[in-house]
């Protein structure tokens, strides 16, 4: 069971740059956040708040300009509190900047797999947009938070816990009154298929995701028990 992930990028400019671009909240607000509150130093409280998902806030561990940045995060899911870590390290390489981020601290329950692989996807992301950003001036965040809303939260069905399946993903929950339900999707569905195409696991789905837009509709194909099924779902909007 994968229990951390790193990502990284390498980005033409100094560490002195993208060090302002990842801590200076008037830079935050326009390529990651709607709204940032920074206390950069050791013991310090940040609160990130999103135009596409769930604020983040949490406390600095470390801050050493233009070198290393790592947070304690705290997430609220189901009534529950988890904590996981990130290293965000600025490196000098191939006459740029490699930004490396690892991600920590998570257990084998599926709620902590699926927040994992969410801030996994979440990271990987924000860092193409944070290259865009610190490069070009450019906001990309339009162009890869498409803000389709299903009302799903699952995990790659390999990495739950007793897997029967090495591909597609498991869904743990599926949403009262939104799109996922309304389509016949239950929890404990493997999600294997969308339109014909194979579904290899979370970052895979999400990839497949980013060719519709909130309206269109796709077939979702399922393994539920020893059943398949092919459920038409209509994308919502969640801008």
């Amino acid at each position: 069971m994968q229990r951390s992930s790193l990502n990284s990028v390498t980005i033409d400019a100094s560490r002195e740059r993208v060090w302002s671009a990842l801590t200076d909240p008037r830079e935050l607000n326009q390529w990651e956040t709607t709204d940032a509150h920074l206390d950069l130093r050791p013991s310090g409280c940040f609160l990130y708040e999103y135009a596409y998902g769930p604020s983040r806030p949490g406390t600095f561990l470390v801050v050493d300009p233009p070198r290393r940045l790592v947070q304690d995060n705290m997430v609220f899911n189901h009534n529950s509190s988890f904590h996981y870590l990130n290293t965000i390290d600025l490196t000098p390489g191939d006459g740029g900047t490699v930004v490396s981020v690892l991600l920590e601290g998570y257990t084998d329950e599926p709620d902590e797999q699926w927040l994992r692989e969410s801030m996994d996807l979440g990271w990987a992301t924000d860092l193409q947009v944070l290259k865009a950003w610190v490069e070009r001036g450019e906001d990309i965040r339009p162009q890869v938070w498409r803000g389709l809303r299903m009302g799903l939260r699952y995990v790659s069905a390999a990495a739950a816990p007793g897997a029967a399946s090495d591909s597609g993903v498991l869904l743990l929950e599926v949403l009262p009154g939104l799109p996922a339900e309304q389509a016949g999707l239950r929890a404990g569905d493997v999600v294997t298929a969308l339109d014909g195409r194979k579904v290899e696991d979370f970052r895979g789905l999400r990839a497949l995701l980013g060719d519709y837009q909130p309206g269109d509709t796709t077939m979702f194909s399922v393994v539920r028990g020893e059943e398949r099924h092919d459920l038409p779902l209509t994308f919502g909007s969640a801008v």
